[in-house]
């Protein structure tokens, strides 16, 4: 049966209070730490900042060297000051890309079957790099990889039994993203070298580098999201190709932590909102982005470790993060980035490979009217849907039908699979 709209909207009626109470924030608190971060950097240095957390583990954020030069965490983007419509935007982002390659990995993937007596999964990546010639290169491919049966079941606590269990997937998912996006870093890395490209690429990440999300798995299970990310990050930094793990609409807090821990008789007891609550109304219409920052937000951070091509890399202090206003989108996005891009000098035009890096997500931004376009790209690649659910089980019954394997429709899969024919 189809959704129960009169349903869902008296439930979104009787729980109007509450999403408006999520909504809002609270003025005062917004505006105190606004003022706060407005005289941060007239008020301390990078390093009484550090001596003052020295004692918290995770105290949120750390300053770079960067903010000792500056009298705003602001930067201005001011040639967008004078536009007055998008295609203004387009104008600035075309020139801004000419000739950049831009490289992005994203995938989807098919659950494991339960219509079959056999469960199969199935983990696609499509990869696109736009290289932004006049002509209009654009070069694109996917792979997949099917999920046996060892792959996506898990043996009970007692032994007794095997299950499927759903979440394996994304973790193979993950993996497999994950060594497509090194390939695909390694070949822009050659294509450099051998002078098939003239201008430095960029990679985009579709999500953070800065892995909170792995913190509530199981040890194993973490260790494999680690171990993906760390190996990404060691392969940027290896072959120098800047790297970008993209937050579209951000609600990290790292900077107002950092604040509450410098001012605890003044914030203290306030609750924590996201940075870019506070940051918004710091920064003109588009274009605008921070000052890096240090992540220090959790133990995440800490475990970004690997060995890569026989060079041991670690991470820690060495992940950073800006937050960067490019509308429609709501709120404000983040980029997070190894800390080699501030310490390497930038293509011509540029004082640094960060400036640069910051410059073409803005422009891939631009282009994709508030998220990088090439990441819109690879997730139009990649996306499997319903209909290449049905294929892939065609597809598994007549490969099983000419190798004679018994695969076989369970009976409620079947009964389902008739009533729709």
């Amino acid at each position: 049966m189809p959704i129960d709209k009169h349903g869902v909207a008296a439930e979104l009626e009787s729980n109007v209070e509450t999403i408006q109470a999520y909504l809002e924030d609270d003025t005062g608190i917004v505006e105190r730490y606004r003022d706060v971060f407005q005289r941060l950097p007239d008020e301390w240095t990078s390093e009484e900042i550090r001596a003052k957390l020295q004692d918290t583990s995770y105290p949120g954020a750390y300053p770079t060297d960067e903010f000792d030069d500056v009298d705003s965490i602001i930067v201005p983007h001011l040639e967008s000051d004078e536009w007055d419509n998008h295609e203004e935007v387009n104008e600035w982002a075309r020139e801004i890309l000419r000739n950049v390659p831009a490289m992005a990995v994203d995938g989807s993937q098919l659950p494991p079957t339960t219509s079959f007596n056999v469960p199969l999964a199935y983990v696609q990546a499509a990869w696109a790099t736009n290289h932004h010639h006049p002509d209009g290169r654009l070069e694109r491919g996917v792979e997949g990889r099917l999920l046996t049966p060892d792959e996506v079941t898990q043996e009970s606590d007692d032994g007794d039994y095997r299950f499927v269990d759903p979440q394996l997937v994304g973790h193979h998912r993950f993996e497999h993203e994950g060594q497509l996006l090194i390939e695909q870093i390694v070949e822009l890395a050659d294509a450099r070298d051998a002078g098939d490209i003239g201008q430095t690429p960029v990679v985009f990440y579709d999500g953070p580098l800065i892995a909170s999300f792995t913190n509530p798995l199981k040890p194993e299970t973490r260790e494999r999201y680690i171990s993906t990310l760390s190996r990404i990050i060691a392969a940027s930094h290896h072959h120098e190709i800047p790297l970008v793990g993209y937050v579209a609409g951000s609600s990290a807090t790292e900077l107002v932590k950092m604040t509450r821990l410098l001012l605890r008789d003044e914030f203290g007891t306030d609750r924590v909102i996201p940075d870019a609550h506070v940051l918004t109304e710091m920064m003109s219409p588009w274009g605008d982005t921070t000052i890096p920052f240090i992540s220090k937000r959790d133990g995440s951070v800490d475990a970004l470790q690997a060995t890569y091509q026989g060079e041991s890399y670690e991470f820690r202090d060495d992940i950073l993060f800006s937050y960067l206003n490019v509308p429609p989108g709501t709120g404000l996005d983040r980029i997070e980035f190894p800390g080699w891009l501030c310490r390497r000098d930038g293509p011509d035009g540029y004082e640094s490979m960060y400036e640069y890096t910051v410059e073409i997500a803005r422009a891939e931004a631009g282009i994709g009217r508030g998220y990088p376009e090439i990441l819109q790209q690879a997730d139009s690649d990649a996306v499997l849907d319903h209909q290449d659910r049905q294929q892939f089980y065609r597809i598994v019954q007549r490969w099983a039908e000419s190798n004679d394997v018994p695969i076989e429709w369970n009976a409620k899969a079947l009964s389902k699979e008739l009533r729709r024919r």
